[in-house]
């Protein structure tokens, strides 16, 4: 009899989102599509349940987890994609603003991890996947915020992945760089000249362009699978050459 896989993906309606959740689903998964807001776009797919949660709000994520328990026994895989940005100077940066980005960049994946743990326990071989960002690494003075945030990811990968492997679980964190979608579409909407963001990618990485989200998505597709099952607590760099340009 073949068992089920299940598959929980947080930021799971944005650009990058849809293309791991549409991914997974190829790879034979059922999906828990997990976002702040449901937009619809998994909808009538029977193989998806959309549930919205607010992960830095531990009440949310507690009451999302319970509800994905009734619909399973297990869970497979977790991606912990969702996050947020905020362009400011430190000197600018209101109080409040820091915490929001910390709460859900970081404190999110804690809590995401924290009520997964007792279904992932009972599936061995279980993956869990954070999403850092080459910005961890190579830092912009527009954001301060998000680059600790994704060096927190790192960190907290790490230590996570020691943790867990007492239970066969691995974690492993995938950093990409530029990517055609998520923050991206919101930099070029904010932008007076895109042409001039489409170049600044060009030059970035050696591969001479951005990454699709599909191209991002493969990645996932293979840490959460069995042919990645001797890595963990591993960043994986999906980054074009970005980080030997730099």
């Amino acid at each position: 009899m073949i068992r089920k896989m299940f598959a929980v993906v947080t930021g799971a309606q944005g650009g990058i989102g849809c293309a791991i959740v549409h991914r997974l689903l190829s790879d034979g998964f059922f999906v828990i599509a997990i976002d702040r807001t449901d937009r619809g776009i998994f909808s009538g797919n029977k193989s998806v349940t959309n549930l919205s949660c607010d992960i830095s709000d531990e009440e949310s994520v507690r009451t999302t987890f319970s509800t994905i328990s009734e619909k399973c026994d297990w869970l497979d895989v977790l991606v912990n994609l969702a996050g947020i940005n905020h362009k400011s100077s430190i000197e600018n940066m209101q109080t409040s603003k820091w915490d929001h980005l910390f709460s859900t960049n970081v404190g999110g994946m804690f809590l995401t991890v924290k009520y997964a743990l007792p279904m992932m326990k009972a599936r061995k071989n279980a993956s869990i996947i954070n999403f850092s960002s080459i910005a961890g690494h190579v830092a912009s003075k527009d954001y301060p915020a998000y680059v600790t945030s994704k060096a927190a990811v790192e960190s907290f990968t790490i230590g996570l992945s020691k943790e867990m492997s007492k239970y066969g679980i691995r974690v492993n964190a995938v950093a990409p760089g530029w990517v055609n979608a998520g923050f991206t579409d919101a930099a070029r909407s904010q932008s007076d000249n895109p042409e001039e963001l489409e170049e600044a990618a060009r030059k970035a990485h050696l591969m001479g362009r951005m990454a699709e989200a599909e191209e991002i998505a493969s990645v996932i597709s293979w840490l959460a699978n069995s042919k990645s099952n001797f890595i963990t607590g591993q960043i994986v760099f999906v980054d074009g050459g970005l980080m030997r340009v730099h």
